[in-house]
């Protein structure tokens, strides 16, 4: 976990401790959906906007601004997180040590076969915009980032429509290990 994000959770629990009133239980459990919400947005994040690179095996490649929104009493009413892409290169250019961004790796480790042929992802398949695809990472996990987007009310269907690698017209081609694209 990055230290940024660690101190970001942490600010997060205070405030929403000291934001929630002691004379009202329900503005503090507002506070903590809140908070829980914020956290939950951690996992989605950290997957579509980190990667591992020399340094770092969770290196955010974007920056990220919470607002907490606060009423005249100073309680938690609500949070908007912000993020932007600094490094959009890295989809297309790595070095020859890095790995791309941590979901292209979730999806290929952790999707189930019927994900696979819903997807057009072929089992086993090597894919020239995804370098070291053998380094296992405790951020490879799949399964918590579909559970973090259940969380922030993304749906399976939702979420099947974002992993969908379409036959044509896709933004995002995978592509064989020889660098040639994808036959369909």
């Amino acid at each position: 976990m990055l230290q940024q994000t660690w101190t970001s959770r942490c600010l997060m629990k205070f405030y929403a401790v000291v934001a929630a009133s002691p004379t009202s239980q329900e503005s503090h459990k507002i506070a903590e959906r809140i908070e829980q919400r914020i956290l939950n947005s951690n996992p989605v994040m950290e997957a579509f906007g980190n990667a591992c690179t020399l340094r770092n095996n969770n290196s955010s490649r974007f920056g990220k601004f919470i607002q907490l929104q606060l009423n005249r009493a100073q309680q938690m009413t609500g949070a908007a997180v912000q993020t932007y892409l600094l490094e959009k290169t890295r989809v297309a250019c790595q070095a020859s040590s890095e790995r791309n961004f941590h979901i292209f790796y979730q999806i290929c480790k952790g999707a189930s076969m019927d994900e696979r042929l819903q997807w057009h992802l072929p089992e086993g398949a090597a894919f020239f915009w995804l370098p070291n695809p053998e380094r296992t990472l405790e951020e490879d996990c799949f399964k918590v980032t579909r559970e973090a987007m259940l969380h922030l009310g993304i749906d399976t269907t939702a979420q099947n429509n974002i992993f969908q690698v379409r036959r044509k017209g896709t933004s995002l081609l995978f592509g064989r290990g020889d660098g040639q694209p994808l036959s369909w």
